[in-house]
């Protein structure tokens, strides 16, 4: 709720009133004045009024970690009932008040409440929900604006409800496939780890003993193993530095680097190409389904794929678009994109079928990534055990070679 100041005009004893009242927005605010029988003059927003998380939620930067916000789910289920609601013949504003009403996440309550005010206000849907960023992004404020251009409000939001469906079970492929490696790293670092500075030591108190030259190699682990427990801090804000660094450079100048060195990793980069190349086809479909030309379906579309390589490259198709050109050559140039899906846009363009040959080339896309997983999925096991199984290996003969060697001493 928003804090106004007021000056109004009280008919029945013809002076101005001034004070402070609390409404959703300027309109509501004008509302209750006039509810109380006053003639409102003047009303503005007090700032000083307002709370102290809504004065944080206008910090930039700052201010989004305190915005509402609901999960990709909650936005998902709430646009599908939107559009069932809307099929139903239930006007918009009505629809929103019902979802507000049966919302279980409070921010996502929160966010409907405020955005069926501003459309009761005189604002459109789109510019309503543009003032959540964090609930809703560009390409989904642009097909509901094209749903308003259109009057096809219901058709737009069934699409918008299968692409985010869709997108989320993209990503859930992508988590699925990491989580094991990941875990697998995480067990190897620890068995390293808890080798450095529990069994390490104990040889070493044995091998001191001896009075025999150390092989290098077991002197190199005594080392690693003094410096883990000596300086175990400084791995730790080092690795913490490294992360920040490389989130900073990966974010600012070195992009280009970056997403280009993870498109080439084995295995992982075949998976990340996939991903994003569904991503980008399935959201041009459900953009030019929706009635957006295909320049601005492209650039729409390229905004959903967190990569400069792929970027680049879709910018160089809406080039081609613009100096009259086809979408399907520049595509083939980039190597990026699947032949199969290259020669169903060159199909979709001859024949006028755009949406219905991209979302054939997404769902076949859509196969190609549960390939990759399964490959990737198959392949990271056993590169793993041979991993660990080599370190504990290295380990076990640089901390055993020398006992060997004292063995044969007393033999002799």
């Amino acid at each position: 709720m928003a804090v106004f100041l007021y000056a109004a005009i009280d008919p029945a004893t013809n002076k101005t009133l001034e004070g402070k009242i609390e409404a959703l927005n300027l309109r509501e605010a004008k509302e209750i004045l006039r509810n109380m029988g006053h003639i409102p003059t003047r009303i503005v927003e007090d700032e000083q009024g307002v709370e102290v998380g809504e004065a944080l939620k206008k910090i930039p930067v700052i201010g989004a970690l305190f915005s509402p916000s609901a999960s990709m789910k909650d936005t998902c289920v709430m646009t599908q009932q939107l559009a069932t609601l809307l099929n139903a013949g239930i006007p918009l504003i009505e629809g929103l008040y019902l979802l507000e009403q049966q919302a279980e996440n409070k921010a996502l309550k929160e966010i409907l409440k405020k955005v069926r005010a501003d459309v009761i206000a005189g604002d459109s849907f789109g510019t309503a929900l543009s003032k959540y960023p964090r609930q809703f992004n560009s390409l989904y404020l642009n097909l509901i604006r094209s749903g308003e251009v259109s009057g096809e409000m219901e058709a737009v939001c069934e699409r918008l409800a299968k692409l985010i469906e869709k997108n989320m079970e993209l990503t859930a492929k992508i988590q699925g496939a990491m989580i094991y490696p990941a875990f697998t790293v995480v067990v190897i670092v620890a068995v390293i780890i808890l080798i450095m500075i529990v069994v390490v030591p104990q040889f070493r108190t044995l091998f001191n003993g001896s009075g025999h030259e150390l092989p290098l190699p077991t002197q190199v682990l005594i080392v690693c193993s003094d410096f883990t427990m000596q300086f175990w801090w400084a791995m730790l804000v080092g690795t913490g530095a490294f992360a920040f660094w490389f989130n900073v450079f990966r974010q600012g100048g070195g992009k280009p680097f970056v997403d280009q060195w993870m498109l080439t990793i084995p295995l992982i980069g075949d998976l990340f190409r996939k991903v994003y190349v569904s991503r980008f086809v399935r959201t041009l479909a459900t953009t030019v389904g929706a009635g957006v030309s295909l320049i601005e379906a492209l650039v729409t579309a390229a905004a959903t794929v967190d990569n400069y390589v792929l970027r680049v490259a879709f910018e160089k198709a809406r080039e081609s678009l613009l100096n009259g050109g086809s979408l399907a050559r520049p595509l083939e140039d980039t190597n990026t994109f699947p032949v199969m899906v290259v020669k169903m846009i060159a199909i979709a363009e001859e024949t006028g079928r755009m949406e219905e040959m991209l979302l054939k080339s997404a769902d076949y896309l859509d196969v190609e990534v549960d390939r990759a997983v399964d490959t990737l999925t198959s392949m990271i096991e056993p590169i793993m055990i041979v991993v660990l199984g080599g370190l504990l290996l290295g380990v076990a003969l640089a901390l055993y070679i020398p006992m060997f060697d004292m063995s044969k001493v007393v033999a002799g």
